[in-house]
């Protein structure tokens, strides 16, 4: 993609320089600059239901005070412009280290998390229809014998829970998705996977990442105390939901071997073999 072009043409924006960074699993991604400015470009393709509704929350979530990367409108005041196959975002760029494994920093996790979900909390939806980022990945869920029968008993689990708390999630808070600014603050940035949903599935998320609740969960429930019945009853069917996500998504990953944001496709496996370890733990 020209991004000089594409800059200059929809944001009347002129970089001086352009820099190819490591991408996500499903995303291309440029840091341009001149005097003055620095944003980062995401190129995603143009079927991704995500993004766009993305960047809209990482605008509200930004109004809020939580600094988020939030999309610079273009010229035609979209957060997001169409082009070729492909849909383009122009993000603010957002200075600071990535969090760590520490407890400070799993404890920072917890309690920007809950500062978004009670910014971006909405009434519930049908958690059928919620489900499709799992039933999406249906015919490749026999790829391995092991992959089917988890995955429908995690959906199972997560169905038969009541009174399940929706907001704006952010859909994949990993630590590096969090970044500790130079004056202390984290920020929250990359929303390509944001979504609107149970509020156990970011907590879930972001306690497989630092694989203990140990930390996060404190933390956020300092944010949102009225949450604890909800994480004590449902934290432990959403963990092996969101193993089944990893699941799925890594099926189709290896089934269709895609290879957008990895180096070897043995990473593919990786990420499949990590899902499979999850749930052989639980039978122990």
């Amino acid at each position: 993609m020209d991004v000089t072009g594409v800059l200059l043409e929809r944001w009347d924006l002129k970089p001086t320089q352009v820099e190819e960074l490591t991408g996500g699993m499903n995303s291309a991604v440029w840091l341009a600059a001149a005097d003055g400015w620095r944003v980062v470009v995401k190129s995603v393709d143009v079927g991704d239901g995500a993004f766009v509704p993305g960047l809209e929350l990482a605008v509200r979530v930004g109004d809020a005070g939580v600094v988020t990367g939030r999309p610079v409108a273009s010229q035609a005041g979209r957060v997001a412009e169409r082009v070729g196959d492909r849909l383009v975002g122009v993000l603010e760029f957002v200075d600071g280290r990535p969090l760590a494994e520490t407890v400070e920093d799993q404890r920072a996790v917890g309690e920007l998390l809950g500062r978004v979900h009670g910014v971006s909390a909405t009434p519930p939806g049908e958690l059928a229809d919620w489900l499709h980022l799992l039933t999406q990945f249906d015919e490749y869920l026999d790829l391995e014998a092991w992959i089917r029968p988890a995955v429908e008993g995690a959906v199972e689990g997560v169905q038969a829970l009541d009174g399940l708390s929706w907001a704006g999630l952010h859909g994949d808070p990993a630590a590096e998705a969090f970044l500790r600014q130079p004056d202390g603050e984290v920020a929250l940035i990359d929303w390509g996977g944001a979504m609107h949903g149970p509020v156990l599935y970011d907590v879930a998320s972001a306690v497989m990442y630092a694989g203990t609740p140990d930390h996060v969960v404190p933390a956020y429930l300092e944010q949102r105390p009225e949450s604890a019945h909800e994480v004590e009853t449902g934290l432990t069917a959403f963990l092996r939901l969101r193993w089944a996500v990893q699941a799925g998504y890594f099926a189709w990953r290896c089934a269709t071997d895609v290879r957008t944001g990895i180096a070897d496709p043995a990473e593919n496996r990786k990420g499949l073999a990590d899902a499979r370890r999850a749930f052989a733990s639980e039978e122990h």
